[in-house]
């Protein structure tokens, strides 16, 4: 008759073993060492919020015009007063970061999408396959990235589908690039090859081997790419060719608001300021994503 012994788990760990840390007290570990990021995600997930359901809050919408109160100031009514038609500039700010952050998300999705097949298969393959795909790729990059989401924009029309469309064109290449690269590196590796020998086939390989060992590439270049991407978005609004009115953008609310820069500065602010906090805490985000997915930064521990 044998006998069951439980074994606890501080039995099982070494003497003089650190105790691993619960995700809770990571993320705490982590927020008290990276506080720059900490704050920047933390700033992304209001804003988020804010742009979910803040215009249920503030109880209006973004083109109601009262043109009895033109230019007001904040108060409990407007708590960020009105623009030039009366319409309350705290609702427009936060559809203006509704539109800004669903641009940029599905563009970065498709972006992603299309770059990691492109890549992948690209590294994966090699020889003809490679020179040719990577041959677009290169003319794709050495086109001005505004200047081609201008021209896609000004031919299709400048509407939401056609701006992530626009966005999409811009950006896959640099993140088909940084996939191959990686591609090219785990291809040539054992496991790999161990894969080949087993009979496993090309998209087993792919998908179990390859997309997975270059998942923490694609989400650091995603995370980078969404601020380079609202970015973009908000210039294209601000020359005219991206989202139009009455329904704001960023870009538009700025330069709408120029000419009253001097004696309603609030108006170009408060837009400016909302749109380079978002993409300084993209960047920052993605910066500490890139270096706690780094396999050299796990290894030194911290």
């Amino acid at each position: 008759m044998h006998t069951s012994i439980r074994v606890s788990d501080t039995d099982r760990a070494p003497a003089g073993a650190p105790r691993p840390r619960s995700r809770p007290e990571a993320l705490a570990h982590w927020a008290r060492r990276d506080r720059p990021a900490a704050a920047a995600a933390a700033f992304l997930v209001l804003v988020t919020l804010l742009a979910l359901v803040g215009p249920a809050v503030t109880r209006s919408t973004y083109d109601r015009e009262d043109l009895d109160a033109l230019f007001q100031p904040p108060s409990a009514a407007h708590w960020l007063g009105t623009d030039q038609f009366g319409r309350d500039l705290l609702t427009r700010v936060l559809y203006g970061a509704r539109i800004s952050l669903s641009v940029g998300g599905a563009a970065v999705v498709g972006e992603s999408l299309v770059g990691l097949a492109w890549g992948t298969v690209a590294g994966f393959y090699g020889g003809a396959v490679d020179q040719a795909l990577m041959r677009i790729v290169d003319l794709l990059i050495g086109f001005p990235t505004i200047l081609l989401a201008i021209l896609v924009t000004g031919i299709f029309g400048p509407s939401l589908a056609n701006i992530v469309f626009a966005l999409v064109l811009t950006a896959w290449p640099a993140t088909a690039r940084t996939i191959r690269s990686e591609v090219v590196s785990i291809r040539q590796r054992e496991y790999v090859d161990g894969a080949r020998a087993a009979g496993a086939s090309v998209p087993r390989i792919l998908w179990r081997h390859v997309v997975p060992n270059v998942a923490h590439l694609l989400i650091v270049r995603a995370t980078l790419d969404v601020s380079f991407l609202v970015l973009a978005e908000a210039t294209l609004s601000f020359i005219g060719i991206g989202v139009q009115p009455p329904r704001p953008s960023w870009g538009q609310m700025i330069y709408e608001s120029f000419q009253y820069l001097r004696s309603h500065p609030a108006l170009l602010v408060i837009p400016a300021a909302a749109l380079s906090l978002t993409v300084i805490s993209f960047n920052l985000v993605g910066e500490a994503l890139g270096a706690l997915l780094d396999p050299r930064y796990r290894r030194g521990g911290a």
